[in-house]
């Protein structure tokens, strides 16, 4: 729960947000004035946990109260002093304390666990702290656990010393992610956003889907591609996009959980888009070991895929219902949208080029975010005063405690689940129910990312799936970047899989529609999220890298092609309303295309064509037959 700051707790916080931000920013653009990271992991979490104490309240109760907020002061000054403790006997603990830590190293780092866990629950509620608890247990108590569960077991003084005085803990490769990665991201988000970029985009799709029949949808399924690709969260992109887009669907025809689901679908998608993606893409490249610029280039076909399958659904499901294109009154021409904002694709393509020019990641979001600003100087609507400025400084520095407020529970779960060896117990069971057998891994795996993202953030999925999942994978032949990319993609569907699915949950809060209804009708028109895993698996030539032209070229067409038949049998309409056996024929035909081989790839196609034929030729016989 926030707090309503007001006076000096309100500047307090627009300073330290605001600073916050710059030092990161000069951190991205020329680097650590010293060649140690400790102090950028360890500034990092002090910035955010100082922030997260001032922000959000203990609960709804006391998010007024006077008392509580002296209690949070008390332990933002708490969060510091033990941050400031590991920077200074960090070296000393590396040179002469390891596995013998002192009274201080120990009280220190219980202060700072519990401090973790209480951060994040304020933040993102009790689901990450019990898994933080949950993991410590299980390191606690390894002689106890049943079965292939067991191990030695560790002393509380040596899961303390670990996850709190190594960077194999708390601070540890996430917060390095973080903080490297994703913090400059953020603040070019955040500008962008400032700057009118947002609104630039919003207005960019209207002009080019509104004529289109169901373009209000067409609209909410762009719009929440490029608001997505600059936010990184399902959350935010629903409740922001939506609150625009929604009403639009509605005046168009669309019932309320169609609208929820279009938005919280197209909102999913937002965080796997290059060239900016979310924080948990930047992860990966890091946990894999692989350049972010390939992580973009492997991204692009299946990202811009899944938004294509929705797209087509959306025309599909416009045809078959009689709807039109966006109201009148909410459309907008485009030479007047390209007069007023053509520069803001400029950024998009200078990213691309400084990545091209082999900028780091860092760099690359530094000199984007100046040439934003250098670009919104164009227009005196879009031009930054000092006080834009430093509230878009201010906002940076807040978007950093959505993803940031959950560094401290992730380093202790991935701390305990090295020290203790969970990781390979996880692995070694999920290979034993799979049999061996690489599809039912799959499945199993798909069953186990959407029990794990029940209340966690993606980036929290991942990490967890990346630990106790991937390795099976690769242990089965699969390449470990096809691994964590086939994770990370189931990880994706929490966000709108029943029951749990905050996505569809934000978006129907949003339409004033039945979450659970909305849920169910994001997964249809989402399918693609659930089906390309099982590309990375079996056709990994979508990726682009590493294959010979002639074989990407077959699997991407396919991948193409059958988007038109599982929109098909999904929505009921191509050409007219279908019969059930004509849209169990147009299902059966989407494994064929996909499937990696020639021959079943022709006979698909050839299916879908004559089934087509046979469609066109029949659309104006007996409408009342249609089902």
């Amino acid at each position: 729960m926030k707090r309503e700051l007001s006076g000096g707790m309100s500047k307090a916080v627009r300073i330290i947000a605001s600073l916050f931000a710059v030092i990161y920013m000069y951190i991205s653009g020329f680097g650590l004035p010293f060649k140690t990271t400790e102090l950028d992991r360890g500034s990092f979490i002090l910035f955010v946990f100082v922030l997260a104490f001032l922000v959000y309240a203990p609960g709804k109760k006391l998010a007024s109260s006077k008392a509580a907020l002296v209690v949070d002061i008390g332990l933002a000054v708490m969060s510091t002093v033990c941050i400031v403790y590991w920077l200074a006997e960090y070296a000393n603990y590396c040179s002469s304390r390891v596995s013998a830590p002192n009274r201080w190293d120990i009280f220190f780092g219980a202060v700072f666990i519990l401090i973790s866990l209480e951060v994040v629950r304020r933040a993102m509620g009790n689901t990450l702290p019990i898994l933080g608890i949950v993991f410590i247990m299980l390191c606690y108590l390894g002689p106890n656990l049943p079965g292939m569960f067991a191990h030695k077991g560790f002393t509380m003084t040596r899961i303390i010393e670990f996850c709190f005085m190594t960077t194999e803990g708390i601070m540890g490769s996430i917060t390095s992610t973080f903080a490297v990665y994703v913090m400059p991201f953020l603040i070019f988000g955040a500008f962008l956003q400032m700057s009118g970029g947002g609104d630039f985009f919003v207005d960019l799709s209207k002009a080019l889907c509104g004529n289109i029949p169901g373009g209000a949808a067409q609209v909410a399924v762009w719009c929440c591609c490029l608001f997505g690709m600059i936010s990184g969260s399902p959350i935010a992109c629903a409740m922001s996009v939506g609150s625009f887009v929604v009403p639009m669907m509605r005046k168009a025809g669309y019932t309320p959980e169609m609208a929820g689901a279009i938005t919280a679908s197209a909102s999913t998608g937002g965080q796997f888009m290059p060239p900016v993606m979310g924080a948990g893409a930047f992860l990966l490249a890091t946990l894999t070991e692989t350049p972010y610029s390939q992580v973009i280039v492997m991204a692009f076909v299946p990202a811009t895929l899944y938004y294509v399958s929705i797209s087509i659904q959306v025309y599909f499901s416009a045809k078959r219902d009689n709807l039109t294109g966006v109201p009148e009154e909410d459309r907008v021409r485009l030479r007047d949208v390209m007069k007023k904002g053509w520069y803001y694709l400029l950024v998009l393509v200078a990213c691309t080029v400084f990545i091209i020019m082999g900028y780091s990641i860092p760099k690359m979001a530094f000199w984007s975010t100046i040439f934003l600003i250098v670009c919104s100087m164009f227009r005196k609507e879009t031009r930054f005063t000092r006080k834009t400025f430093v509230d878009a400084l201010e906002e940076s520095g807040r978007s950093a405690l959505v993803v940031g407020t959950t560094t401290g529970v992730l380093g202790i779960v991935m701390g305990c689940i090295t020290l203790s060896g969970l990781g390979l117990i996880f692995s070694t069971i999920i290979l034993k129910a799979g049999g061996g057998n690489l599809l039912l891994t799959i499945l199993l795996i798909a069953v186990l990312a959407t029990i794990v993202g029940m209340g966690l953030p993606t980036t929290a999925s991942y990490i967890v799936l990346s630990i106790l999942a991937a390795p099976t994978l690769i242990t089965l032949g699969m390449s470990r970047i096809y691994a964590h990319l086939l994770c990370f993609w189931l990880c994706l569907s929490s966000n709108i899989t029943p029951p749990v699915c905050v996505a569809a949950f934000a978006a129907a809060s949003v339409a004033k529609a039945n979450p659970m209804r909305t849920g169910w009708k994001a997964c249809a028109l989402a399918l693609y999220l659930y089906l390309m895993p099982i590309a990375f698996a079996y056709s990994p030539q979508i990726t682009l890298l590493g294959f010979s032209f002639g074989r990407i070229v077959e699997v991407v067409f396919s991948w193409t092609f059958a988007t038109i038949p599982i929109a098909a049998a999904i929505q009921g309409w191509l050409f007219r309303k279908l019969r059930m056996w004509e849209r169990l024929v147009m299902l059966v035909a989407t494994p064929m295309i996909v499937f990696p081989n020639i021959w079943t790839d022709l006979a698909g196609v050839a299916v879908v064509v004559l089934m087509g034929l046979y469609l066109l030729k029949s659309r104006n016989a007996r409408p009342e037959a249609y089902c």
